[in-house]
C-alpha cells in the first residue's frame, strides 16, 4: 500500500446548502494493483463518533422491559420513517413510540428522554475528523430528526467539523436506500466513482447498502477501529495514532 498524493475539484456545502466549487490537495490511499484512490470520507454518527445511549434510556422507561432487539425494531416502524424523512414532529413520533412499544411513560417524558439519547463524542473522535479532514473531504450522513440536529449544529458545531452534512430529515433519503447513497455520492462528485469514497456506520444494513451502491463501507465499532482502517486504506499514515496513545 502506497500513498499518493492527487489534486482533486471538489463540491463543497455552504451553510445554506448551496453547492460551492473548490479544491483541494487530497491525500489518497493508492493500492499497488490499481489507481483507485480515496477522496472522501463519510461517517455514520451515533455510535460511531457519538455516544449513544438509547437502548438504556428506554430499559429504564421500561422497567427492564424493552431491550437492544426490540428497540431496534422500532426504528423500523412507520413513525420511526415519518421521524427520519422529516414527514413527523418529534412530538408525533413520541406518542407513536410511547403506543409502539406499550411504554408506561407519557410522551412528554419519553420525548425528554428522547433528547438525552445523544451523548458527547467518544474520546479521540473530533481529532480523528480534524485529523483525516486535513487530507480528503470528511462527511457525516444520519437517520436523524430535528431535535438532534440542532444539537449536531448548536452543542457539537457539527457544521464547522465536516464538509457536507447530510442529515436524513433534510433531504428526505434515509439509509439503507439506494437513494440515499445515491444523493451522497453525487453531491461529492462521485457518481461515476463510487469506490473513492469510504463510509463507516455502526449498522451492518446501512453498511451493506453503500457497498451495494460501490462505496468501500465498514462497520464501526470503536474509533480506534475506524482509524485503522483508515490507516490500512491510506489515508491516514502508518504511524498515525490516537492523541495521547
Amino acid at each position: 500500500m502506497r500513498a499518493s498524493i492527487r489534486y482533486c475539484s471538489l463540491s463543497i456545502a455552504s451553510p445554506s446548502g448551496q453547492a460551492l466549487v473548490g479544491q483541494r490537495w487530497a491525500l489518497g490511499a493508492q493500492r499497488s494493483e490499481g489507481t483507485v484512490s480515496i477522496t472522501a470520507v463519510v461517517f455514520d454518527l451515533a455510535d460511531v463518533l457519538l455516544e449513544f445511549g438509547g437502548v438504556a434510556s428506554v430499559s429504564r422507561l421500561s422497567h427492564g422491559r424493552i431491550g437492544a432487539a426490540e428497540f431496534g425494531r422500532l426504528w423500523q416502524s412507520h413513525a420511526a420513517d415519518r421521524l427520519y424523512r422529516g414527514l413527523c414532529t418529534p412530538d408525533e413520533f413520541a406518542a407513536a413510540a410511547v403506543a409502539e412499544l406499550s411504554l408506561p411513560a407519557a410522551p412528554g417524558a419519553f420525548l425528554e428522554e428522547f433528547r438525552t439519547w445523544l451523548r458527547g463524542p467518544y474520546p479521540g473522535a473530533f481529532e480523528l475528523l480534524a485529523e483525516v479532514r486535513t487530507r480528503v473531504v470528511v462527511s457525516c450522513l444520519s437517520n436523524t430528526n430535528a431535535l438532534d440536529v440542532a444539537r449536531f449544529r448548536d452543542e457539537f458545531a457539527l457544521g464547522r467539523r465536516f464538509d457536507h452534512c447530510f442529515f436524513s430529515n433534510e433531504i428526505g433519503l434515509r439509509k439503507p436506500e439506494r437513494e440515499c447513497y445515491d444523493h451522497v455520492l453525487a453531491r461529492l462528485g462521485l457518481s461515476a466513482d463510487p469506490e473513492r469514497a469510504v463510509f463507516f456506520d455502526d449498522s451492518l444494513s446501512c453498511v451493506e447498502g453503500a457497498r451495494a451502491v460501490g462505496m468501500r463501507a465498514y462497520q464501526a465499532s470503536s474509533v480506534a477501529g475506524i482509524r485503522g482502517h483508515l490507516v490500512a486504506l491510506g489515508v491516514l499514515p502508518g504511524d498515525s495514532h490516537a492523541p495521547g496513545v
